[in-house]
């Protein structure tokens, strides 16, 4: 396979945040290993992925743009695989626990086969 017909791999995602230690301490709490601190940089293994916080207003300097305004509402949703239908109930109540907010609690899924729940972090993201 030549390499420009592959698939780009997409595999870092990266939350410009407010209050980055407080960030940090929620996706700890959800009991997500931190891979990196470093500088501004708080980085999770996602199994696969990389889930980064970075201070949103060096996140926006860096891309060139400015800092969203945080008008509330949903703009994206990080998905988070379950192996089983129980830990999105588990994982839900665990957000809640760490100081997130169900915002959908979970149910057999609509649009889907399976279990889903939403919840967001302490800054809105879902």
């Amino acid at each position: 396979m030549d390499s420009h017909d592959a698939a780009p791999l997409a595999n870092v995602i990266t939350l410009g945040v407010q209050d980055l230690e407080r960030s940090r301490a929620f996706y700890r709490a959800l009991g997500w290993p931190l891979v990196t601190e470093d500088g501004d940089l708080r980085a999770f293994e996602l199994r696969g992925a990389v889930l980064a916080l970075f201070p949103a207003a060096k996140l926006a300097a860096d891309g060139r743009m400015v800092p969203e305004a945080g008008r509330g509402g949903i703009r994206f949703t990080l998905g988070i695989m379950a192996d089983w239908r129980e830990e999105v109930d588990a994982l839900a109540a665990r957000a809640e626990r760490a100081g997130g907010r169900v915002t959908k609690a979970p149910e057999d899924a609509e649009f889907f086969e399976g279990r889903s729940a939403y919840f967001a972090d302490h800054e809105g993201n879902v």
